[in-house]
């Protein structure tokens, strides 16, 4: 890759390289996805016994297996962010603008970097969930194995989520220049928010929740439609509006303030 785009690229790539935070950032989100996931199959195969037969017939098995993915969106989205942040705070940024004076294609190819990471480790960390929580679940009958119907798209729709947050991690941070401003922000729109939200009347749940960005990640990997919520490709196209919106109030700034 040459030219000015290709370098910018190949910058970012290498401040990855001599770092451990790429590998971190994998093996963090697979355990977590893994992790989470095993728990919920297990819960569920050791009552699987006392469900009947119209639960166990409406019963989502790759949602299921993959209920920990959502686990891992904290440490995706973390990575998106301490691209961006790191440099600020200890003022590498200036350098990187001296090396590269467009500020839009730094931050280009800040996102397209580490979303490739995000991709493959999104890829690993569903795969491995399902895995995982289809043995679990197979021991109280209840998996349906890797030749179910939706699995392709369970599976390829919980990749670009984390894509997608890790994208939205790097525009937060660029819009804060702070890793505990981003951090906290994306910490209350992907874990308490929908903790809070479920104290609210039954009414608003169905109509708020469905805008959540878990609630879009977790719907979007589910074989069994929700009436209250987005199919997985809309709920996806939501989640991407948040990223577009926030990365050109992100790029806006990179851009137009100081350093």
């Amino acid at each position: 890759m040459t030219g000015p785009v290709g370098s910018s690229f190949l910058m970012e790539w290498h401040k990855l390289r001599p770092l451990h935070k790429t590998s971190r950032t994998v093996i963090v989100a697979v355990l977590l996805a893994v992790s989470v996931s095993a728990a919920v199959a297990a819960a569920m195969a050791a009552g699987a016994d006392s469900m009947t037969s119209l639960q166990r017939l409406r019963f989502d098995s790759v949602g299921t297996s993959l209920q920990g993915v959502n686990a891992a969106v904290l440490a995706v989205a973390a990575f998106g962010v301490l691209t961006v942040t790191r440099e600020y705070s200890t003022g590498m940024i200036a350098t990187t603008f001296l090396a590269q004076p467009s500020r839009l294609r730094v931050l280009a190819a800040k996102l397209g970097t580490h979303s490739a990471v995000a991709l493959v480790s999104g890829a690993l960390a569903c795969v491995a969930a399902f895995a995982v929580g289809q043995a679990l679940l197979g021991a109280g009958g209840l998996g349906v194995g890797w030749d179910a119907a939706d699995l392709p798209r369970a599976l390829g729709a919980g990749a670009i989520y984390l894509v997608l947050i890790c994208a939205w991690g790097v525009a937060i941070g660029a819009l804060t220049r702070s890793s505990s401003s981003a951090i906290i922000w994306l910490a209350t729109l992907l874990v308490v928010a929908p903790v809070v939200i479920q104290i609210l009347p039954e009414s608003v749940v169905h109509a708020a929740g469905r805008w959540l960005p878990s609630q879009i990640g977790m719907h979007a990997m589910a074989t069994r439609p929700d009436p209250h919520s987005f199919g997985a490709w809309a709920g996806l196209a939501v989640l991407a509006g948040y990223v577009v919106v926030t990365l050109a109030a992100g790029a806006w700034r990179m851009a137009r303030t100081d350093p």
